[in-house]
């Protein structure tokens, strides 16, 4: 594994474009891309999530509220309550996850 990682080096494809900078028995941490339009359906996780957007804007939901989220900015996705996220622009996040399964809701 490389040790210093430029964030923003990741492609954007058709599809949500994942890449692991670490993946350990406790938690993740994963960088991915989503072209404009692209979207993470509604689901529920165990454990919260915390997301940072890099490169771009995506609108968070949580709950019944909307999130508009930019460049450098970064939300706590609370556990057990429904989040999703499209993306507004083409974007790049950062997705800090302790180890858990998650529900499609």
């Amino acid at each position: 594994m490389d040790k210093i990682i430029n964030l923003k080096n990741i492609e954007y494809l058709d599809t949500i474009n994942k890449k692991f900078v670490f993946d350990n028995k406790q938690s993740s941490l994963t960088l991915l891309s989503f072209k404009k339009g692209a979207e993470r359906t509604l689901h529920v996780d165990k454990k919260d999530e915390v997301a940072q957007i890099i490169e771009g804007k995506a609108q968070i939901t949580i709950g019944k509220e909307k999130y508009i989220l930019k460049e450098n900015e970064m939300i706590v996705m609370p556990q057990n309550i429904p989040h999703g996220l499209l993306a507004l622009e083409d974007t790049k996040m950062l997705l800090l996850r302790p180890k858990h399964t998650h529900e499609t809701i």
